[in-house]
């Protein structure tokens, strides 16, 4: 496959996926894209690097697994390793400023899904 149509192939998986998190997440949650894909450093065995940043979250352990195998379902056969870390509008924020905390990388490089689309792609620290 040629470098173009994987890119095309690999940016609707991701869509996918983030649309996988938004629905599953609870209202007001935003997913962040972060990594080498978000970069633009992604080879081909790359995995996606997802952030959801919940209003509120009691178990970000719990609800990463849930919210994995919401994608897991989403892409059905396709295989492709997804990694989905949880956490809260709060702790987000108070780290998005703070250099070498995944926090950061996601805030400084991420590309932010919201609603139905990808909003942002770079400088999410906000506190919308």
């Amino acid at each position: 496959m040629d470098t173009m149509k994987t890119k095309v192939l690999k940016k609707t998986i991701i869509d996918e996926a983030a649309q996988a998190l938004l629905a599953a997440a609870p209202a007001g949650s935003r997913v962040i894209l972060f990594g080498s894909h978000a970069r633009g450093l992604a080879r081909e065995d790359s995995d996606l690097d997802f952030l959801v940043v919940e209003p509120g979250t009691v178990n970000r352990f719990t609800e990463s697994v849930r919210l994995r195998k919401s994608v897991d379902q989403a892409l059905g056969s396709i295989v492709q390793p997804v990694d989905v870390i949880v956490t809260d509008k709060e702790r987000f924020i108070r780290n998005a400023t703070v250099p070498n905390t995944l926090a950061y990388e996601a805030a400084t490089y991420g590309r932010v899904y919201e609603g139905e689309k990808e909003i942002l792609s770079h400088g999410t620290a906000d506190s919308n």
